[in-house]
């Protein structure tokens, strides 16, 4: 055994007292267990929160001793707060390049010729005790309706897909299952269509052995997916704010050869 990772997905801490006190909950959950179950690294799921519930969800998460990063979800998007919520985070993200091994975060913002406009896209990439974590922003850019719920790939330059690619590439000499996706929107259950996922997996394929999993939220369930051409499964974890407060602990262990990784699902009162 090494360490722990807490996944919180959805937190939704805007526009109600109650989703903002289920967000602390969760947080004093991490906190009270942080020791005993060796947390060293909190991974925020997407829709955190938009318009002036930013501020709300950034002090909320602060209170947490240990590493966090967050991915941007749908929502911050469809509310036209790409911006906002980079600059609500940006100082947290200048601490983590200092906390996380090999922090990396892309430029933003970036040219997108399918919005044609500039869009600020949320991909990281760092490591915790050579497990190498890669953040991903696949939220639908420039599109309306059900399209703005589904997965998009952005594969232009300085955009989600060319980082994709590149961090996969930068683990050929990581060990077994090493490599880790978070994102809000799965790369499977139906978020992406059947040439998009041909493209994601045909980069995972040829890596299966170093790509262990995609950790997920978006669709507000608890789930799990097996993608076999792709080499990793897919954990979604069900939304803080919605039906059960839900945090995934996932227990990481390695002899420094090969990772494994066992889960537990913890519902906070």
């Amino acid at each position: 055994p090494l360490f722990s990772v807490a996944v919180l997905a959805d937190p939704h801490a805007y526009g109600s007292a109650d989703n903002l006190q289920r967000l602390g909950a969760a947080v004093a959950w991490i906190e009270d267990n942080a020791a005993e179950r060796q947390i060293e690294l909190v991974l925020v799921l997407g829709d955190v929160s938009w318009n002036d519930g930013l501020a709300d969800a950034r002090a909320a998460l602060d209170i947490l001793t240990m590493p966090y990063v967050p991915v941007i979800g749908d929502n911050e998007v469809h509310s036209d707060d790409e911006q906002a919520w980079d600059e609500a985070f940006a100082s947290h993200f200048q601490l983590m390049a200092n906390e996380l091994d090999g922090w990396r975060k892309a430029e933003v913002p970036v040219w997108h010729p399918d919005a044609e406009e500039d869009v600020w896209l949320q991909n990281t990439a760092f490591y915790v005790q050579g497990v190498h974590f890669v953040g991903l922003d696949w939220a639908a850019r420039g599109v309306d309706g059900i399209l703005g719920e589904a997965g998009f790939l952005h594969d232009f330059d300085g955009c989600t897909f060319p980082w994709f690619e590149d961090e996969v590439a930068a683990a050929a000499d990581g060990a077994g299952e090493s490599v880790i996706f978070f994102t809000h929107i799965p790369m499977h259950l139906g978020a992406f269509d059947l040439e998009q996922m041909a493209a994601l997996t045909g980069v995972t394929g040829p890596a299966a052995d170093l790509v262990y999993a995609n950790l997920a939220g978006h669709i507000h369930v608890n789930a799990e997916v097996e993608v076999e051409d792709g080499g990793y499964i897919v954990f979604v974890t069900d939304a803080v704010w919605d039906d059960e407060n839900t945090i995934r602990m996932i227990q990481v262990s390695g002899n420094g050869q090969r990772f494994e990784y066992e889960h537990e699902l913890v519902i906070v009162p």
